[in-house]
C-alpha cells in the first residue's frame, strides 16, 4: 500500500475540521445554555422559538395591560366605595327628615348636612388618578361634572386587549354610575292635590245626621263612596248629576290615549253606591287593564291621591292627567266659559294658553256666600298677580275692553237681587287689577252687602246676605240659595271677542309655556322611544316616540320671539309628498321641511312618520328667530321660491342666522330646551301642543295627544331612569323646606314646590339610587376580579410558555459537556494518530 502526501493532507484537513467544527458547536452550546444560535442551524426550534417568543411577548404585555386595568379597577372601587358610605350616611339623615317633628330650623339644618354629603359625592364623582378622571370614560382629560352634576364626559368604555379578540373593559362611565338605566325598576306616578272626605271635612253640609259634627281632616280611602271625593252642596246624596271625567295619558307600551267617561255619585241605598275603587278601576281600564290582565296598579297614597305604577319594569312611558266636572262638554275651554264647577287632581304653576273669551263665576259648595272667577290672574312672566298689577299684563295687550254682566248679590233680607245690565269696563294701560274690584264691588252690590277678595290671583265675591236654611240666620252653614253671578266677556279695540283669559293652572293640560330660567326655557316632559324606553335624541324620528303615525296631525306653537314678539306657527304633518310636512307662522307664509341629507337635485320634502328631532328643532329655532328675518330673501324664497332647490337653499340660509341667536336641543332627560344666545334673561316664551288637545266631542281621536312636550302631568315618583345629582337636588330641596309629600305645600302656593314629590317620594328615589350604585358597584368588583384573573392565569401561560421555551431550545450543560469531552479526546487521537503517521518514510514499507 502506498500512502501520497496530497491525499493524506486532504483527509487529515477534512478530519479535523469537522471535529473542530463540532467541538466549536458544542462549546457554543455550553456557553449560552442554547442549542442553536442561527435558524440555519435547526429550522424546527428556530420556528418553534419564535412562536413561542411571540407568546411570551403577548401574555406580558397582557400582564401588564391586566396591571394596569386592575390598579383602575381598584381605584374605580374605593371610589364607590367611598359613594356608598356617603350614601349610607344621606339616608341616615334623610330618614331623621322623614319623622314630621322638626321645626324649620331643624330641617334647614338637615338640608345643610344633606347639601354638604352631597358636595361630598360630587368631589368622588370628579375623582382623579395619576391625572386621569376615573368616571370620566375614555375622555379621561375633562373633569365629568360641574357643581350643577352636569356630566362632561362620554359613555364610552376604556377597554384593555388581553389577547386576540379579547377585549375586556375596566372603567365605570359617570353616564353609567350616575344616570342610566335599570331594567328592574317600575315607573311610578302620582296626582299631587290631596284629597279628604268631604262628608267628614263638611258635615254641616253634607252629613244630614251629623250637622253639628266637628269638621275633621281625613284622607280619602278607595273604600269611600265617590260623593266622598268630589263633594255635595246639600244633605241629599241622591240628587247629583253624573260627574264627568276627562283624562289623558300615555298606557305602559307607549300608546296616548284621550277619553271622557262619567260615574254617577248620587245614591239611594249606600251599599250599591259608586265608590273612589270604581273609579280607580276606571281609570286602570283607560290604561289598558281587563278582567283578566293588569298592566297597571292604580291606588290612592296615604294623601288620597292616585297612584299609578307600571307593572312591567324597565319602562318609562305612563303618564296622566286628570279633571272633572258636573257638566258634559266637548270642548274643555266651555268648562270656564259657562262657570262648570271643576274638580282638579294636578297642579303645576305653569302660565297656559290664552283660549277664552269670557269667563263665569263658580258658586262655592260648602259656602254658599262665596263665588269664584275661575281662572288665577297671572302676569306674562308668571307671577301671581297683585292688586296693583296691570291688567294689559295679564290679558294682553289687545284686549280694550271688558263687558261685565250678571246678578246683583242678595238683597239684605236675604231675598234674590237683580239683574245687572252688561256694561263696559275700558282697560287703558294704567288700569289694574285693583280697578277691576272696585268696579265689581260697585256694581253687582245691588241693595246688599258685597265684599270682594283678591288673594293668590283669585277673585273671591262674598254675598253677605246669604242665610243658614235651618235658622234663616247669617251664620254658619251658610246653605241658603244666592243670587249672585258675574259674567266677564273680553273684547279688541272694535268689540270682537278676544282670548285673553287662560284655564286655571289646576285645569290646563298641555296648552303651557315651558319653564323659564335665565336665559332657557325648559320643557317637563321627557321624549321617550316607544320601542326601547329609552330617551330620544336628535336623530330619533318623532313617530318612534309617539308610537303611531302623525300623518294628518297639526301642532300649534304659541310663542315669543327673541325679541319678544308674539308668534304663532302651526306644525302641519303629512305623509303625502308634495307638500309633506310644513309648518306655517302667523297663518301666512308657509315652510316645506326638507330632508336634510338629500342632494341637488334630488330635493325631497320629509314625510311625518320620517321627519326626526333635529328637524322639529330647527323648526323651532326659525320659528324663535322670525322677527329678526322676517321679509328678507331668503325668507320670501324659502316660502315662494321657484324650485325646491332654491326653497331648501334659503331655509338653510334661515336656520344657519338663526343658530346664531337662538340654541334648541334635547338634554340628557331627552327634555326639550331653548337657549337664548344673545341675553342673560330671555324675553322669550315658548308653547307646543296638539291642536285638538281640549276636543272631548263624541268624534275626538280617543288616541290623544301623539307628542306632549310640556304638560301639567302627573309628578314622577320613581322611574328606572336615573338623574343622580338632580335627583338629589330635588330631595335635599323638600328637606330644606318641610315638603313631606306630594301636594303637602300651603295653600295658594304657585310654585316649583308644587312638582316636588316630598321627603316620602324623595327616599323612594333614594333607595333606587343606592341600589343602582350598588349594582354599578358589583359591576365594577367583576371587572376587577376578571383582571385579577386573567393576571394569575397570565402568569402561568407565562411559566408555562417559558419552560417549554426552555425544553426546545435550552441545551442539557451536562450532556453536552460529556459529548464535549468525548469529542475532546477523539481530537486528540486524531492528532496523535497523524503525527505517528508523519513521522513514517518509504523505509518502514519496504
Amino acid at each position: 500500500m502506498r500512502i501520497g502526501y496530497s491525499s493524506q493532507y486532504l483527509t487529515l484537513a477534512r478530519y479535523q475540521q469537522s471535529n473542530q467544527l463540532q467541538l466549536n458547536d458544542l462549546l457554543t452550546q455550553m456557553s449560552s445554555g442554547r442549542k442553536i444560535q442561527f435558524g440555519y442551524q435547526n429550522s424546527t426550534i428556530y420556528s418553534q422559538t419564535l412562536r413561542l417568543d411571540y407568546e411570551e411577548a403577548t401574555l406580558t404585555q397582557s400582564k401588564t395591560l391586566s396591571t394596569s386595568a386592575k390598579s383602575f379597577s381598584d381605584n374605580t372601587d374605593s371610589a364607590l366605595s367611598e359613594l356608598s358610605k356617603s350614601m349610607t350616611n344621606f339616608t341616615t339623615k334623610l330618614n331623621q327628615a322623614a319623622n314630621q317633628i322638626h321645626s324649620a330650623t331643624s330641617l334647614e339644618a338637615l338640608a345643610n348636612d344633606l347639601q354638604a354629603i352631597k358636595e361630598h359625592m360630587l368631589s368622588i364623582a370628579n375623582t382623579s388618578i395619576g391625572g386621569q378622571y376615573i368616571f370620566s370614560g375614555t375622555a379621561v382629560t375633562t373633569k365629568p361634572f360641574d357643581s350643577n352634576g352636569n356630566y362632561y364626559g362620554n359613555d364610552s368604555s376604556l377597554e384593555a386587549l388581553l389577547g386576540s379578540n379579547n377585549l375586556l373593559g375596566y372603567n365605570i362611565t359617570g353616564a353609567e354610575l350616575f344616570g342610566g338605566k335599570d331594567s328592574d325598576k317600575s315607573r311610578i306616578i302620582v296626582t299631587n292635590v290631596k284629597n279628604y272626605n268631604q262628608s267628614k271635612l263638611h258635615p254641616d253640609i253634607m252629613d244630614s245626621l251629623n250637622k253639628t259634627g266637628e269638621p275633621e281632616e281625613v284622607y280619602l280611602k278607595s273604600t269611600d263612596k265617590l260623593r266622598d271625593l268630589l263633594g255635595d252642596n246639600n244633605d241629599n246624596p241622591s240628587d247629583n248629576p253624573d260627574e264627568w271625567f276627562y283624562v289623558q295619558g300615555v298606557r305602559p307600551d307607549g300608546t296616548s290615549f284621550k277619553n271622557k267617561f262619567s260615574l254617577s255619585p248620587s245614591y239611594t241605598n249606600e251599599d250599591s253606591a259608586t265608590t273612589v275603587q270604581d273609579l280607580l278601576d276606571r281609570i286602570g281600564r283607560e290604561f289598558g287593564n281587563t278582567s283578566t290582565n293588569k298592566v297597571v296598579d292604580v291606588t290612592l297614597n296615604e294623601y288620597g291621591e292616585i297612584q299609578i305604577k307600571d307593572l312591567t319594569t324597565g319602562r318609562s312611558n305612563i303618564d296622566f292627567y286628570m279633571i272633572s266636572s258636573d257638566s258634559n262638554v266637548d270642548d274643555l275651554d266651555e268648562l270656564i266659559e259657562s262657570g262648570a264647577r271643576v274638580k282638579s287632581y294636578i297642579q303645576s304653576p305653569y302660565l297656559g294658553d290664552k283660549t277664552a273669551t269670557q269667563i263665569t263665576s263658580t258658586n262655592n259648595y260648602y259656602d254658599h256666600r262665596v263665588s269664584t272667577l275661575p281662572t288665577t290672574l297671572r302676569t306674562s312672566d308668571n307671577t301671581i298677580a297683585g292688586k296693583s298689577s296691570l291688567l294689559s299684563d295679564i290679558l294682553g295687550g289687545g284686549v280694550s275692553n271688558l263687558v261685565l254682566g250678571g246678578t246683583s248679590v242678595n238683597n239684605a233680607d236675604g231675598t234674590a237681587g237683580v239683574a245687572v245690565a252688561a256694561y263696559n269696563f275700558a282697560i287703558t294701560p294704567t288700569t289694574t287689577v285693583q280697578d277691576l274690584l272696585d268696579s265689581i264691588e260697585a256694581n253687582f252690590a245691588g241693595t246688599g252687602d258685597i265684599e270682594v277678595e283678591f288673594s293668590n290671583g283669585k277673585i273671591n265675591i262674598i254675598d253677605k246676605n246669604v242665610l243658614n236654611l235651618t235658622s234663616d240666620q247669617r251664620e254658619p252653614p251658610y246653605d241658603g240659595a244666592s243670587s249672585f253671578s258675574i259674567n266677564i266677556q273680553a273684547q279688541d279695540g272694535v268689540g270682537n271677542p278676544i282670548q285673553a283669559f287662560s284655564n286655571d293652572y289646576t285645569v290646563e293640560y298641555d296648552r303651557v309655556a315651558f319653564t323659564k330660567s335665565g336665559s332657557t326655557l325648559s320643557s317637563n316632559v321627557s321624549q321617550i322611544i316607544n320601542s326601547n324606553s329609552e330617551y330620544a335624541t336628535a336623530s330619533t324620528k318623532l313617530s318612534a316616540v309617539a308610537g303611531a303615525s302623525l300623518d294628518g296631525d297639526s301642532y300649534v306653537m304659541k310663542l315669543k320671539d327673541i325679541n319678544g314678539i308674539d308668534v304663532e306657527a302651526r306644525l302641519n304633518f303629512s305623509n303625502t309628498v308634495p307638500p309633506g310636512t310644513t309648518f306655517t307662522i302667523n297663518g301666512v307664509d308657509t315652510f316645506p321641511i326638507f330632508n336634510p341629507h338629500d342632494a341637488p337635485p334630488a330635493v325631497t320634502q320629509v314625510r311625518a312618520d320620517e321627519m326626526t328631532y333635529q328637524q322639529l328643532m330647527d323648526v323651532i329655532t326659525v320659528a324663535m328667530n322670525y322677527s329678526n328675518i322676517n321679509a328678507t330673501t331668503d325668507y320670501i324664497d324659502a316660502t315662494t321660491g321657484a324650485t325646491l332647490q332654491i326653497q331648501k337653499s334659503a331655509y338653510e340660509g334661515l336656520l344657519q342666522a338663526s343658530k346664531a341667536n337662538i340654541g334648541v336641543s334635547l338634554n340628557s332627560q331627552g327634555q326639550l330646551e331653548i337657549k337664548d344666545l344673545l341675553r342673560s334673561e330671555t324675553r322669550m316664551s315658548f308653547m307646543m301642543y296638539d291642536s285638538a288637545t281640549d276636543d272631548y266631542s263624541a268624534t275626538m281621536d280617543k288616541s290623544g295627544s301623539a307628542l306632549t312636550f310640556h304638560s301639567n302631568n302627573t309628578l314622577t315618583v320613581d322611574d328606572p331612569h336615573v338623574n343622580f345629582f338632580a335627583q338629589l337636588d330635588s330631595i335635599i330641596d323638600a328637606v330644606r323646606k318641610g315638603i313631606y309629600r306630594a301636594g303637602d305645600v300651603a295653600d295658594g302656593t304657585y310654585s316649583s314646590d308644587l312638582r316636588s314629590v316630598g321627603i316620602q317620594g324623595g327616599m323612594t328615589q333614594f333607595e333606587h339610587l343606592s341600589d343602582h350604585v350598588n349594582k354599578v358597584h358589583a359591576k365594577n368588583g367583576a371587572q376587577g376580579n376578571a383582571f385579577k384573573y386573567s393576571l394569575e392565569r397570565t402568569e402561568v401561560l407565562i411559566v408555562q410558555t417559558k419552560s417549554l421555551r426552555s425544553e426546545i431550545v435550552d441545551t442539557d450543560i451536562a450532556s453536552t459537556y460529556n459529548d464535549f469531552a468525548q469529542l475532546t479526546l477523539n481530537y486528540q487521537a486524531m492528532l496523535t494518530s497523524i503525527s505517528k503517521i508523519n513521522q513514517l518514510s518509504l523505509v518502514n514499507y519496504i
